[in-house]
């Protein structure tokens, strides 16, 4: 993947280390989580989170 050598995928990286690479490669090639499910299962997670901490 170009885009990842060239710093052009940076925005896609959520996490910014190579597992996000990783993620970026896996989703590009459909062996992953589609675009949007991580995104919103980090964001259920830290709602559960400041729920418990409440």
């Amino acid at each position: 993947m170009r885009a990842l050598r060239k710093g052009q995928a940076a925005i896609f990286n959520l996490t910014g280390d190579l597992h996000g690479e990783a993620r970026i490669v896996e989703r590009a090639f459909g062996m992953g989580p589609s675009a949007l499910t991580e995104p919103v299962a980090l964001l259920a997670q830290n709602f559960e989170n400041r729920e418990a901490a409440s």
